[in-house]
């Protein structure tokens, strides 16, 4: 793999310090990027934080301002509304673009890529047996326990929501534009300031529940590596 394994094959122990998980970070960033693996690009994440908070917006201050000044609450629904469908419209589309090829691409290729994907890997884990075992003992005990605190708070706090896809967003979507009419553009926010708020609380706490999987993840990849390079 490029990136992986040059320099600390050639540079003596104490010129790479102490294995950190800012190393192996950037050490799993690198396989990811050169991997086969889809990852969410930053135009689908920020899209997806764009529309929930243009749809914040939308669902609360036309509330707060309707009795203040009437006349701004259709324009400023009809652009929350257009800012909010479109943003959350462009995640949606590049993560189908993103993860519809997996599900097309034929076994074979996918398989070769999976082979391709090993080696670097297995790169990786032979950069890591050049630390100590004691290191790596350590910081895999630490990263373990890490792992299974989130677990237990993310089951707490939101379930199994990499179960449920984009289901909540749905269900979210749906309690606002359950009696909405083409046309109606102010009708669209038309929800008393409660229940905007918690159709709200409802699509962040989906969008903060994908950050946390994604966290997750990424811990489970640390442990991977590090069970695998203590195996004998």
């Amino acid at each position: 793999m490029d990136g992986i394994g040059t320099d600390s094959k050639t540079a003596p122990r104490s010129e790479r310090g102490p294995l950190t998980y800012k190393w192996l970070h950037e050490r799993v960033q690198t396989y990811i990027t050169e991997s086969h693996q889809p990852t969410s690009s930053r135009m689908e994440r920020w899209s997806l934080w764009f529309g929930l908070s243009m749809a914040g917006v939308g669902l609360t201050v036309p509330s707060l301002i309707h009795s203040i000044w009437p006349a701004a609450v259709l324009p400023l629904a009809l652009v929350c509304l257009v800012a909010e469908v479109t943003g959350l419209g462009l995640s949606v589309g590049l993560m189908l673009r993103r993860e519809l090829p997996r599900f097309m691409r034929p076994r074979e290729n996918h398989a070769a890529e999976m082979d391709a994907d090993f080696v670097k890997w297995q790169a990786l884990v032979a950069e890591l047996r050049r630390y100590t075992r004691q290191e790596r003992e350590s910081r895999l005990a630490f990263v373990t326990a890490l792992r299974h605190n989130m677990g237990e708070r993310m089951g707490l706090l939101l379930g199994g929501i990499q179960r449920l896809g984009v289901l909540p967003l749905l269900i979210a979507l749906y309690l606002q534009f359950r009696n909405w009419e083409w046309g109606d553009w102010a009708g669209a926010f038309d929800v008393n300031l409660l229940a905007g708020l918690l159709i709200w609380a409802m699509l962040l706490l989906y969008a903060a529940g994908w950050l946390l999987v994604g966290l997750r993840t990424r811990l489970d990849s640390y442990v991977g590596l590090l069970e695998t390079s203590l195996r004998d």
